[in-house]
């Protein structure tokens, strides 16, 4: 658990990281999973809330985990929870 700027406080991580909650302000989705990403083990599970009620607006976010070799899929909770392996 981190507190502050992610954009900042992201960029100490060392180590690896099995498991990350995606559950913030749409716009900063995107930037948290680029800057944890490296540290992800293959298997890591990433979890982004509410994603199907707003799938527009995580485009980019969407893009970035094709772009970069998750699987996905969007599990039926209400407004949709995203599950992203990384492999």
């Amino acid at each position: 658990m981190r507190e502050g700027d992610l954009r900042e406080t992201l960029r100490g991580i060392k180590g690896s990281v099995d498991f990350l909650l995606v559950d913030i302000w749409i716009p900063m989705a995107r930037p948290a999973l680029e800057l944890v990403t490296p540290h992800l083990r293959p298997g890591a599970i990433v979890i982004c809330d509410n994603t199907a009620r707003y799938r527009a607006e995580y485009a980019d976010y969407f893009a970035f985990l094709e772009s970069n070799g998750f699987r996905s899929t969007t599990l039926p909770f209400d407004g949709g929870l995203e599950l992203s392996i990384r492999c």
